[in-house]
């Protein structure tokens, strides 16, 4: 059986396990990096010779060669990054953590209260919000930017991942660099190039960025007025409404089907009410007409918490595609406005990691099943495509492997 048994039958699709396999391989570290220096210059040359002047991609050579150990360093960060996050919330929800980050942003928030009441003010974001989203990228400012933004995208571009995705940014950020809108060496960020305390891409940046002190340059790095605000920007520029809560903890009868979640179901309170969708809090959605449109949340299927969730959570979710990221930033958020956490519990199952999704989710693309992408991530496509194959198996239908 596919879901419970799944590891029993990866046989079945050996050859097409090691096709994929073979699409996500790298070549040897050593052998790239050997090539790297003459590639980055002839890289350059070839594509933007014609857009910037001799010294200017002289100097982009120059800042974009990596040492030996970072090469090394930055290529196994973006090796374990997929099973260290967004796979198994039992872990990535670590309540003491969520805790402590919940008291750091109260303090925070007395600190800047008059900058936070003018943000929230202007970009009608709340400011729970924006301290949650800014405590998990950066933990306030206190998270180390290990790389070069600049040159974790140029990594990227050479080991030929997302390439268009990651050119489009590299153009941007040279338009940083070129119009001095911030210093080449203070560019600093993640193995994936998300710059500064706020995590901005560079296209981002240029997009979103938010020079709220005024001095001229939007400093994503140690202006926490610019960081507040872009953050809120950018929410805001994808269509937070005001007014309205990102959603709320719900119980449910195991009649209806985990597999009826997403966004794409839209219903009203009212109508889930009908379904045997009730709020654990009861005032949770005080103030909201029942006409409300919601979509059911069931990040781990009927192993974890269960949550209606409006159009916000959605905005959250530009942010970082990851249910579960969405779901912590609303959570921590909850905590910073004095709730509570949520009453589910994360029920212990299977270890998974990037790769044993990656098989389960190509034995259920065999069987016909939309998974969405092949991406070793249990977003909600796969967790609908296994309960309804669990239901095809006549078993219990929990949307998530056991």
């Amino acid at each position: 059986m596919i879901v419970s048994n799944f590891k029993m039958n990866i046989k079945r699709y050996l050859i097409s396990s090691i096709v994929i396999c073979l699409i996500f391989s790298k070549p040897a570290i050593s052998l790239d990096y050997q090539h790297y220096e003459k590639w980055v210059e002839n890289f350059f040359i070839y594509n933007f010779s014609n857009n910037y002047n001799s010294k200017f991609i002289k100097n982009i050579i120059n800042k974009s060669k990596f040492t030996k150990n970072d090469f090394y360093k930055i290529d196994k960060i973006i090796n374990r990054i997929h099973d260290k996050d967004f796979i198994n919330p039992e872990n990535y929800f670590d309540i003491n953590k969520l805790l402590i980050r919940s008291q750091k942003a109260i303090k925070l928030s007395e600190y800047f209260e008059a900058e936070l009441n003018t943000i929230e003010t202007k970009f009608e974001i709340p400011k729970s919000i924006i301290l949650s989203i800014w405590a998990i990228e950066s933990d306030f400012g206190n998270a180390e930017l290990p790389f070069s933004s600049l040159k974790a995208i140029l990594f990227h571009i050479y080991k030929e991942k997302r390439k268009k995705y990651f050119m489009d940014e590299l153009k941007s950020i040279l338009v940083i660099i070129a119009n001095k809108k911030i210093d080449t060496d203070k560019i600093l960020g993640s193995s994936y190039g998300a710059m500064g305390q706020p995590q901005f891409m560079p296209s981002n940046y240029l997009k979103y960025g938010v020079d709220y002190d005024n001095d001229g340059k939007v400093d994503l790095w140690d202006s926490e007025v610019d960081i507040l605000a872009s953050i809120a920007n950018f929410l805001s520029s994808f269509g937070w409404e005001k007014n309205l809560k990102w959603g709320t903890e719900v119980t449910k009868t195991e009649k209806l089907p985990c597999y009826l979640e997403g966004p794409d179901i839209k219903k009203s309170l009212m109508d889930w009410k009908s379904y045997g969708i009730i709020p654990v809090d009861e005032n949770s959605f005080k103030n909201l007409p029942y006409s409300t449109k919601t979509s059911l949340l069931m990040p781990k299927g009927e192993y974890g918490p269960k949550f209606l969730v409006t159009k916000n959570f959605y905005v959250l979710k530009k942010y970082n595609f990851s249910d579960f990221y969405a779901l912590y930033v609303s959570t921590l958020a909850n905590l910073i406005e004095g709730k509570k956490l949520f009453k589910g519990k994360w029920i212990k199952t299977t270890k998974l990691n990037y790769k044993k999704i990656l098989e389960l989710q190509h034995a259920l693309t065999k069987k016909g099943l939309d998974v969405g992408e092949l991406d070793g991530l249990i977003g909600f496509k796969t967790r609908r495509s296994i309960g309804k194959n669990q239901e095809e198996l006549k078993q219990r239908i929990t949307c998530y492997p056991k």
